[in-house]
């Protein structure tokens, strides 16, 4: 179902007409659900390995290598760009942010992060547990069943407190200030 609703809501202009098929849905599968899916599972095999849950010993974000900044720096900037995205109902640029967002954090940021993980290092398992909680809020109005399994799997077991679903959770609020255009531009690089 969340297939078909990705792709209903964020593969076109939703007045255009479209071709529905099996290898319609299953490119929304691979390309972008089984991508963050698979994400979700890196983080919680290896929190669970290193016996890892988010707490106040974790590093604070201005302590972090340089590239787990990256990567919040660009959830910042994502939060915010699908706020307005999703205030404009704008729901195919909603997800054409995430989707590219989701493959960064995938083919980037864990790539590259393997060896800190396999070390559990708590910096990197703390970077990718905040980005993972945030997308799953970011992705809730348009996979509903997904995001609602990640949540009851990844946040609620460790988060005291934390809402019982993801739809009764706060909508995450960018912080501008934690956004670093230059750190952007030379990962580009």
């Amino acid at each position: 179902a969340d297939a078909v609703r990705w792709f209903m809501a964020a593969g076109g202009s939703p007045w255009a007409a479209r071709r529905v098929g099996h290898g319609t849905i299953q490119e929304v599968v691979r390309k972008t659900l089984l991508t963050y899916w698979n994400t979700v599972a890196f983080q919680a095999l290896y929190a669970r390995t290193s016996g890892w849950a988010p707490s106040a010993a974790d590093p604070a974000p201005a302590d972090r290598p340089v590239l787990d900044r990256w990567l919040l720096s660009e959830l910042h900037a994502l939060t915010d760009q699908v706020t307005q995205a999703l205030d404009s109902y704008d729901t195919q640029r909603a997800g054409k942010l995430l989707s590219a967002f989701v493959d960064d954090l995938s083919n980037w940021y864990v790539r590259r992060s393997r060896r800190r993980f396999w070390q559990g290092d708590k910096a990197a398992l703390r970077t990718l547990h905040e980005v993972v909680e945030t997308v799953t809020k970011l992705m809730a109005p348009l996979t509903p069943f997904i995001t609602e399994r990640v949540w009851q799997d990844l946040v609620v077991p460790v988060t005291p407190g934390a809402p019982e679903s993801v739809h009764l959770s706060s909508w995450p609020e960018a912080d501008l200030t934690a956004i670093d255009p230059e750190l952007s531009q030379q990962m580009v690089l």
